[in-house]
């Protein structure tokens, strides 16, 4: 196998990671299990330590696990944001990472529920970039209540070897619930299905494109093993789902420069337009207007969607570069007839087997401030 091949095989894992396609949620072979996770943090209970390792299994862009959390007592808690785990190319206005904070505080109340607590959250933010997001007061609950957060340690992001059936409408209205005001079905067939497909094809090459984009997804790819162990965040083969002799070659020989080479480009490209090919269709999640309380909600939205789907075996594939090129995003939502703000596009599909997690996590104290 040549180098130029080498580029290809590769680039399959990674085509359509940049913005918010969110990566996995915990790892097999550089797992953080709850016990690394809270290494070097000595003074951590078990209680809230087990609440915010699984709250940290939420996705999250280019899996850069943005938030902070200040711990004003045990049970009082301010959600933040890291600018220095933002992505200020593909999300300058923090659009996306709203909707990660909204996953993250969602496994976190499931989370509370699973020991007997209720949180109580407040928005604090009016803007984006504020400093303090949300406060999160837990109180313990009169009536216990059993909550499974098996959901949250298994949630990954799978992105090939969809089938191309078409999603049920039983299992729609499963992923959305009673209340579909905010979810757009899409099949892969339909005339929209066919345009978000081309869309996501056009939008991915203008990102290609563009250096800015580039450099920022080939800053948070972890290719070796070193790297992985030592940032606990970012895109990894696994996560990329580089397979073989090839994922051997890129976590020994793969640099950030190989990401901004002309060949990977071409191939990333070429194996997107092979994935919106195949699965049921797209899932589009939609606001009333672009608050910071509205993104986070979407966020919740979208993990309590996350939190189901595995005992469907149907994957979802975050896509959402058109979001983020302003040339697709002005005409999206007129092409397709929302009035409503879209705020994720979802390629959604069957799969045959459901794939183990396989993403890195931060340890505790790199979350903690």
């Amino acid at each position: 196998m040549n180098r130029r091949q080498f580029m290809k095989y590769s680039a399959w894992g990674l085509a359509a990671v940049g913005g918010f396609s969110m990566a996995n949620s915990l790892m097999q072979l550089q797992t953080v299990s709850r016990e690394r996770f809270s290494e070097n943090a000595k003074r951590e209970r078990k209680e809230y330590t087990d609440l915010l390792y699984l709250a940290s299994l939420a996705p999250s862009g280019h899996n850069a696990q943005p938030w902070t959390v200040k711990m004003i007592t045990d049970h009082h808690w301010i959600i933040g944001s890291s600018e220095a785990r933002w992505l200020p190319a593909v999300d300058p206005d923090n659009r996306e990472l709203l909707i990660s904070i909204g996953a993250f505080l969602e496994n976190l109340v499931v989370a509370a529920k699973s020991q007997g607590y209720e949180a109580n959250v407040h928005i604090l933010a009016q803007q984006p970039k504020a400093e303090e997001l949300v406060d999160v007061q837990l109180y313990k609950r009169d009536v216990s209540e059993a909550v499974a957060v098996k959901p949250m340690k298994l949630r990954r992001t799978v992105r090939n070897h969809f089938l191309t059936d078409e999603i049920s409408r039983e299992d729609i209205k499963f992923l959305t619930g009673e209340n579909k005001e905010h979810f757009i079905y899409y099949p892969r067939k339909s005339q929209e299905g066919s345009y978000l497909a081309e869309g996501t094809v056009w939008a991915n090459k203008l990102q290609a494109d563009n250096h800015e984009k580039q450099a920022e997804l080939a800053q948070w790819i972890r290719w070796s093993n070193q790297d992985i162990k030592q940032y606990g965040n970012g895109l990894t083969p696994e996560t990329m789902e580089i397979e073989g002799l090839a994922r051997w070659y890129v976590k020994n020989f793969y640099s950030r420069q190989s990401v901004l080479t002309d060949s990977f480009r071409e191939a990333t490209i070429k194996n997107i337009r092979e994935q919106v090919a195949t699965g049921g269709g797209w899932l589009v999640i939609t606001s009333n207007g672009a608050s910071v309380p509205e993104l986070i909600g979407v966020g919740r939205k979208l993990q309590n969607i996350w939190l189901k789907i595995r005992d469907k075996k149907i994957a979802i594939h975050p896509m959402t570069q058109m979001l983020e090129e302003i040339v697709t995003k002005n005409e999206i939502s007129a092409a397709l007839g929302i009035r409503e703000n879209i705020q994720m596009l979802l390629r959604i599909g069957y799969i045959h087997t459901y794939p183990e997690p396989v993403s890195p996590r931060m340890p505790l104290k790199k979350i903690l401030l």
